[in-house]
């Protein structure tokens, strides 16, 4: 069963990555359905790409939802159901993600106490703060992250990429990174990137979170790629590491995959900063040779 979790607010859309609750150690899913489909406003970014006559639908997501996201709406739902196989960023199933956590999740040399640099917060919060002390930074902000996401009601277990994985198990399952590859990313990141990633977990008002989502579901890619580069400020790491990079090496992997493969139509879910702003999936097909289209500007079935 498989839970994917969000590096905390704003970043939520660029790293997709298997956790856990650190207490509970348990990974788990949720399907999500509905009777109705989502509202005629949200248009999440959605494109499809051509390659010798086979297709590949790219959903941008965001790793955490709630019941009212779903069903999406229904040229997305339609080409889910037509493809041949899911992709997503990592297959949690694929590891050992205690032994995971256990290697990159617990801080390995002495960091600052979290009560002391936030004592208003930590007040408020003394039993989630007294756990997380002997987490990594980056841990501890992923942690508080989920926790605030879901007190707005919105969790990683009604994410869009746990939601479409649960409703077909028998589809089959592919990967474009690992889960090991994500930890070891996240964990790389300097003091300061960490730090400011714990930084932005706590003190980023719940305004500012809701916008995140708000800009998603109405698939404004403009103020989804402004939210993105406001966070990373001047961490050159959180944009080029944690998303450009990885836009280069998730590109030829989708070309691989249709290359090598005899899959026909792949349904791809990504974080929705991958697929805007600079140096994203869409323009980066494009330059691999794909014809890539826009499904909100050009319809990309009959639905």
């Amino acid at each position: 069963m498989v839970l994917t979790s969000q590096i905390p607010l704003k970043i939520a859309m660029m790293l997709q990555f298997c956790s856990k609750k650190v207490s509970a150690l348990v990974v788990l899913s949720l399907l999500v359905g509905g009777s109705v489909f989502a509202a005629d406003s949200d248009k999440p970014p959605f494109f499809k790409a051509n390659y010798q006559g086979k297709e590949v639908y790219l959903l941008g997501s965001i790793h955490i939802g709630k019941a009212d996201f779903y069903p999406l709406p229904l040229q997305i739902e339609q080409a889910f159901v037509e493809s041949d196989a899911l992709v997503i960023e990592a297959d949690v199933t694929r590891a050992n993600v205690q032994q995971l956590l256990q290697e990159y999740g617990f801080a390995k040399t002495k960091q600052p106490d979290i009560a002391r640099l936030y004592p208003v917060f930590c007040g408020q919060n003394q039993t989630m703060c007294d756990g997380l002390k002997p987490l990594a930074t980056w841990l501890q902000a992923n942690q508080i992250g989920v926790s605030r996401f879901a007190a707005l009601g919105l969790t990683p277990e009604a994410g869009v990429d746990v939601t479409f994985i649960a409703r077909d198990p028998a589809k089959p399952l592919l990967e474009l990174e690992s889960v090991e590859f994500q930890f070891d990313l996240i964990s790389s990141f300097s003091d300061k990137t960490q730090a400011q990633l714990l930084d932005e977990a706590i003190n980023a008002t719940d305004d500012e979170m809701l916008k995140l989502v708000s800009a998603w579901r109405s698939g404004d890619h403009q103020a989804i790629a402004d939210i993105m580069e406001h966070q990373a400020e001047d961490s050159d790491e959180l944009l080029d590491k944690l998303l450009w990079q990885r836009n280069h090496t998730m590109t030829q992997r989708i070309v691989d995959m249709l290359a090598q493969t005899d899959y026909q139509k792949l349904f791809v879910i990504v974080g929705a900063g991958h697929v805007v702003g600079q140096q994203a999936l869409p323009e980066l097909l494009q330059k691999s040779g794909l014809s890539v289209v826009d499904c909100w500007e050009m319809r990309c079935n009959a639905y």
